[in-house]
């Protein structure tokens, strides 16, 4: 099974494009990005989702791995990464616009 990752698309059509690729401006939406990623873990993510994005991604454990910690299944730890990766993709697409018009 490939692991999935966080991308940008999450940011769908709200990344502007004029002047996204000179390199300030591509390292300040970069790190703008990340924090609005970082921002959107803390903030939208219930515990438990919190808990299992972070030991998968940022932890690099497996899905069994995590199911054996927890003492839960492997599609709970998967649906819980997976509702989690739809909340980020909502607050993301959602609360970009806003960073890039202020």
């Amino acid at each position: 099974m490939t692991r999935t990752r966080f991308s940008l698309e999450v940011f769908g059509d709200r990344i502007p494009i004029s002047g996204l690729y000179d390199g300030d401006t591509n390292a300040k939406n970069l790190n703008a990005m990340k924090k609005a990623l970082s921002k959107a873990i803390e903030t939208e993510l219930t515990d438990r989702q919190r808990e299992m994005v972070n030991e998968y991604y940022f932890g690099g454990e497996t899905v069994t791995a995590i199911a054996k910690k927890h003492g839960i299944s492997k599609s709970t730890v998967s649906r819980h990464l997976s509702r989690s990766r739809e909340r980020l993709k909502t607050a993301l697409k959602y609360g970009i616009y806003t960073m890039w018009n202020n």
